[in-house]
């Protein structure tokens, strides 16, 4: 499995260990998959759902079976800004291969009607074709608690095919596209049985 230190362009990137669901301790643990590769990984205990934008909800269990990508961002961040055509062009570079970006908008306001307008007028003005949500504060306490995040925007999770987070990354370096799109691969790449067969908890 590839480590931080070899992500190349993502600069600020970091693969970061973290716990394991139902676990006590804050030390990674190792997470077994059917091939016997050991990875590091943690479970969302809290985080469940989102309201997405247009009304409705994300649930991350409904995603089980999909790779999934979580895009913390707000609508104000210059960064957030400049990554956003990345995750359009992942977006439509996957689509069809159990793939998903979950947008999840950290704004300025606690006005949520005033959130949502912006977070529209930010899917048009970038053309962005996958779901986005308010993104909920329990999301911030577990990366900080188990994946030791700073807050800073944009934040990428990769969530694997069992609902597992396997990567976490604080910014987007320029130019990282295709290192953060190996990534992806490897994960949809990785054996999946919908029964849960196989797999080591």
């Amino acid at each position: 499995m590839r480590r931080g230190a070899q992500l190349g362009p993502l600069a600020a990137g970091v693969l970061l260990a973290a716990l394991v669901a139902g676990c006590d301790s804050d030390d990674p643990v190792p997470y077994v998959l059917p091939d016997g590769t050991d990875v590091a990984r943690f479970r969302f205990l809290a985080f469940k759902t989102a309201e997405e934008v247009e009304g409705g909800e994300v649930a991350l269990d409904s995603l089980r079976g999909s790779v999934v990508l979580l895009n913390l961002v707000g609508t104000w961040s210059a960064d957030c800004r400049d990554t956003a055509p990345i995750m359009v062009s992942l977006y439509h570079r996957y689509y069809g291969e159990d793939f998903e970006i979950i947008g999840l908008a950290y704004e300025q306001t606690d006005d949520a009607d005033q959130a949502r307008q912006a977070v529209s007028v930010y899917r048009e003005e970038f053309s962005i074709p996958y779901r986005l949500a308010i993104g909920p504060e329990v999301l911030w306490q577990e990366l900080e608690r188990y994946a030791k995040v700073s807050r800073r925007l944009p934040t990428l999770v990769l969530v694997d095919r069992r609902g597992v987070a396997r990567h976490v990354f604080e910014g987007l370096a320029p130019g990282s596209e295709q290192t953060l799109a190996e990534e992806i691969e490897t994960l949809l790449e990785e054996p999946y049985a919908p029964d849960g067969s196989g797999e080591a908890d």
